[in-house]
């Protein structure tokens, strides 16, 4: 009982901070405990279908004590041996856009320290089980960001983002990165959502040339995958092959690197 207490009062604790927090969220307010906490233990107050994606996802309202928050619902779980011809023409082999993965994502973020995905737990909303993913509170997509020929305060930092984003998309093999799924802050931080398709098991990085610079912070990160602890971590999210198939692909990463790094130097490859 007082184990239960106790809990109830860490939750509570970081809860306040959510509420009391600005406009602005830093990683400890998106990510993290509390944030997992408030997404779990909240009450549901309200679902609306969002209207927009191919994977029906739904807005949730949640509250907890004087604290409301909007979160996003997704219970898609599909799969398909062989090969799907997809509507853009192109052809993938064992299909699969699921919740799970979703999880699995964020869990990822969390281990490497890139810090852009969302706290997104699993959770019962009505007679689904699905994830559920704290609501970003973001400007604008960065199609819109392009579209308004928006420029950020800091194009080097900008960069850097990108390439952040470009190796955690390899990493996890993410087949669905599109403009309207990168989220711009005010901050001009970027959050991702929707890795519903992504851990394929493909070994080889799909777009090598893409990566010429590294965050060393993201690379020493990199490193801290292992399979024992990623399988106590997303193993009821992932398969094994999903978990070793991701572990080539860090491994090629880490290559790739030390192959830029050997050929152009240190300096013009590698930022914090």
């Amino acid at each position: 009982m007082r184990v239960i207490a106790r809990s109830l009062v860490v939750a509570m604790v970081g809860i306040a901070a959510l509420a009391a927090s600005s406009v602005q969220e830093t990683a400890a307010q998106y990510q993290g405990p509390a944030a997992e906490q408030f997404l779990q233990k909240a009450r549901i107050t309200a679902v609306r279908d969002l209207g927009t994606g191919v994977t029906r996802p739904q807005r949730v309202t949640l509250q907890l004590g004087d604290v409301t928050r909007f979160s996003v619902f997704k219970s898609i779980d599909e799969s398909k041996m062989g090969i799907t011809r997809m509507a853009d023409g192109s052809a993938e082999v064992d299909f699969q856009d699921s919740w799970q993965t979703e999880i699995a994502a964020y869990r990822v973020d969390l281990i490497i320290g890139l810090g852009m995905v969302p706290a997104t737990v699993e959770r019962r909303v009505g007679s689904n089980v699905g994830s559920l993913q704290w609501w970003v509170e973001s400007m604008m997509s960065e199609a819109q960001r392009v579209k308004e020929k928006l420029q950020p305060p800091s194009p080097e930092e900008w960069n850097r983002i990108t390439f952040k984003v470009r190796l955690f998309d390899q990493l996890i093999s993410n087949v669905d990165r599109h403009l309207n799924n990168l989220l711009v802050t005010k901050e001009f931080e970027v959050r991702l959502i929707d890795h519903s398709r992504s851990f394929r098991l493909n070994r080889e990085l799909k777009n090598p040339a893409e990566l010429t610079r590294f965050s060393r912070s993201l690379l020493d990160g990199l490193k801290k995958l292992e399979e024992k602890d990623l399988r106590s971590k997303v193993g009821r999210y992932l398969t094994v092959p999903q978990i070793q198939r991701m572990l080539q692909r860090r491994d090629a990463l880490l290559a790739l690197a030390d192959k830029q790094i050997a050929e152009r130097g240190e300096a013009a490859v590698i930022y914090p």
